[in-house]
């Protein structure tokens, strides 16, 4: 039997369609968009380099390249320092100093971490404190912050930092004091942190895959990031990093030579050129040294220089974007002194101090280099040797891996009698920074002259920043006379990317991840 809808029910029923109809249609353009935004394919800028950092996402285990490239998208200093030398607010809004060796910041007040934990005063302190401990002194970062000796909270947002000794630098320093989440760093320790890093930037980590690092946009940033995901690979040969761009692989490519990112710039991408403070030297490591070694004899090393055509090989393999080496830092710096001139390329002068000293027919050693990583530093040490050889001099060549060269640099592990190392005053862009390594006060010292020595901790701790510049200049021109190195080039970064990587920018080779978007296409 065939049951009949009460009229009532039937009524109720057409209406509610009706309705429901009609509801349907007045929401209908904002469903389509939530369904939209919803199926957006997320974006990701996918970055080669030529290694992750060995810290992995300890901020405090390494201050320049590679660490620079990956931890800038996770963690936030203080400052933030210019390619231009500008100090522009960062975590810290405004500072001032108290007096000599006292310095007052006030911090960005709604700033989260990652994990939804607050920044506050709380979280710079804990960073002074781990820094100046036993335990933190081993980190680069410390050595960095090294006049630093204590911080402590006014409130929330106000943090005192005191010092051990005058450094009218401090503001452009703190740039490198990077702001870790102090819960995340108690709860794990340093090495279990490294896996897992929380911070303020715009990125956070989401795992370490092999030769690979992927993070996600951490949209709660302070400055939240215009893509959804970031992706960094390591690609130790730099033509595997400018295949990748060109096959659409990558987005970014960093470390190249000039010719490579022509390359790139040819296919329809875009190559960038930027500037770090760094000179790069055949650094002669003149400790290790018997009294007898001809490098031991300032006339030699003078000679050295003067052997290499400098300009010839920076016109050639850096198209002009570069130039020779005066002295230790560059012209950005504070404490370059612009009186000193790059050693002319005089080929009967060096042979001539060789004779004066001794070695009228030359004499062999081996420098030690990492040479994989593109930036043209292969062939530029290829023309140095070949450069050398016309008066003489072999220069053998010993590529080691860059693990091999920290080794070196922190423990002195060397095998020949030079190796090739920048002279970097980046970021802080004072140039006592390089002194710091290349004298005395290091541990593992390779250049040890007590007289010189005097002098640069006398310039540490000078407050007054003419006085300072003064010193340092003086300092610069012993270092450039006393010649412990070929002063080789100015350094300069060819990175280049595809078409669509939009609103690129670097500061010191620190790249603006958060500003960056994709185009589609």
């Amino acid at each position: 039997m065939k049951m009949r809808t009460p009229i009532g029910v039937a009524v109720l029923v057409a209406v509610t369609v009706t309705f429901l109809a009609l509801l349907t249609r007045f929401l209908e353009p904002s469903i389509q968009d939530n369904a939209t935004t919803s199926i957006r394919p997320q974006k990701t800028l996918r970055v080669g380099l030529v290694s992750l950092p060995p810290g992995r996402g300890n901020p405090y285990s390494g201050t320049s390249v590679p660490t620079i490239y990956t931890h800038r998208a996770i963690f936030d200093g203080l400052t933030f320092l210019t390619e231009d030398g500008d100090v522009l607010p960062h975590l810290a809004t405004s500072w001032k100093m108290i007096d000599k060796v006292t310095w007052q910041f006030y911090l960005r007040e709604g700033v989260t971490f990652s994990n939804g934990a607050a920044f506050t005063a709380e979280s710079v302190v804990f960073a002074v404190d781990y820094l100046t401990s036993e335990k933190g002194i081993i980190e680069s970062a410390a050595r960095e912050l090294g006049s630093i000796s204590s911080a402590r909270v006014v409130d929330d947002h106000t943090v005192i930092i005191r010092l051990k000794y005058p450094d009218p630098l401090l503001d452009a320093k703190v740039e490198q004091l990077l702001i870790v989440e102090p819960g995340q760093w108690q709860r794990l320790g340093r090495d279990g942190f490294a896996l897992e890093p929380i911070g303020t930037g715009p990125f956070i980590l989401d795992r370490w895959e092999g030769v690979s690092a992927h993070l996600s946009a951490y949209r709660g940033s302070w400055r939240a990031p215009k893509v959804d995901k970031l992706e960094f690979v390591a690609l130790p040969d730099p033509s595997s990093r400018v295949q990748g761009v060109l096959a659409g692989r990558l987005d970014l490519a960093v470390s190249l030579s000039l010719d490579d990112a022509r390359t790139i710039e040819a296919a329809g991408g875009v190559m960038d050129i930027g500037r770090i403070s760094s000179t790069l030297g055949v650094v002669f490591l003149l400790t290790r040294l018997s009294d007898h070694h001809p490098l031991k004899d300032v006339r030699v090393r003078q000679a050295l220089n003067y052997a290499v055509n400098k300009q010839a090989y920076v016109d050639a393999l850096f198209g002009g974007f570069s130039k020779p080496a005066s002295q230790p830092t560059t012209e950005a710096s504070f404490g370059f002194n612009p009186e000193l001139e790059p050693y002319p390329y005089d080929p009967q002068k060096a042979h001539s101090l060789l004779v004066d000293a001794g070695y009228p027919d030359g004499f062999d050693f081996t420098v030690e280099a990492t040479i994989g990583g593109g930036a043209s530093l292969a062939p530029a040490v290829e023309r140095v040797a070949s450069d050398l050889g016309k008066v003489g001099v072999q220069m053998t060549i010993r590529t080691i891996p860059v693990q091999q060269l920290i080794r070196g640099v922190q423990q002195g592990d060397w095998k020949g009698e030079a190796f090739i190392m920048n002279y970097s005053s980046s970021s802080s862009r004072d140039s006592l920074r390089t002194m710091r390594m290349h004298s005395c006060l290091w541990r593992a010292a390779w250049y040890c002259d007590e007289h010189i020595t005097d002098k640069i901790r006398v310039a540490l701790a000078e407050g007054d920043l003419e006085k300072r510049k003064r010193l340092t200049q003086e300092i610069m021109a012993y270092y450039r006379n006393n010649a412990p190195s070929i002063w080789m080039h100015e350094v300069v970064l060819f990175k280049a990317m595809s078409s669509r990587v939009k609103n690129f920018r670097q500061d010191h080779a620190i790249i603006n991840y958060h500003d960056i978007y994709l185009e589609d296409g």
